[in-house]
């Protein structure tokens, strides 16, 4: 997905501990409704089947919105689900490391 930068305006984060007994796909809508510009999935608990499942819905749902969808950490999952992209902060992955990993993927 093309995107200008400048219309990054708010990156929401999912965080399964703020739901409330819902789900995330609805909290994700929620937040495209209200304007999030930028969608970032962070699972550190979740399984990774499970974790795709989420990745591949939630990525269908940030494309109807034309929103770009980022998968937190997970290379691997960014690639299965065609994610726009993945965060990798320093301290999770070497950054040669990623690229590498996605020139070998695609």
């Amino acid at each position: 997905m093309k995107f200008d930068k400048k219309e990054l305006l708010l990156c929401a984060v999912t965080d399964r501990s703020w739901m409330d007994g819902k789900t995330l796909y609805s909290q994700v809508e929620k937040a495209l409704k209200v304007g999030a510009t930028f969608i970032q999935l962070r699972e550190k608990e979740l399984m990774e089947s499970a974790f795709l499942r989420e990745a591949k819905a939630i990525k269908e749902l940030c494309a109807r919105y034309q929103v770009p969808f980022v998968i937190n950490d997970r290379v691997d999952i960014a690639l299965a689900s065609g994610a726009d992209g993945v965060h990798v902060g320093q301290q999770d992955m070497e950054a040669g490391l990623v690229r590498r990993k996605l020139i070998t993927w695609g």
